[in-house]
């Protein structure tokens, strides 16, 4: 998550890593593993919609570690 993982651990709550191809794996410990490709990169180099899906996936199914 580079320089953005501060403000995604906050805000998605679930551990990831990215890649600069826009591809992203998460993981919730005893729950669920997840990848997703988005080619489109925010200007800190996560992809655009890979970060929003996690976001809402961590909402809607309350999936923060947090």
């Amino acid at each position: 998550m580079y320089n953005a993982s501060g403000e995604f651990a906050i805000r998605v709550g679930i551990p990831a890593k990215s890649g600069v191809s826009g591809g992203i794996v998460g993981a919730v410990p005893g729950n669920i593993g997840i990848g997703i490709y988005g080619p489109a990169l925010d200007k800190k180099g996560n992809s655009v919609a890979g970060m929003r899906l996690l976001e809402l996936l961590s909402s809607k199914y309350h999936l923060s570690i947090f």
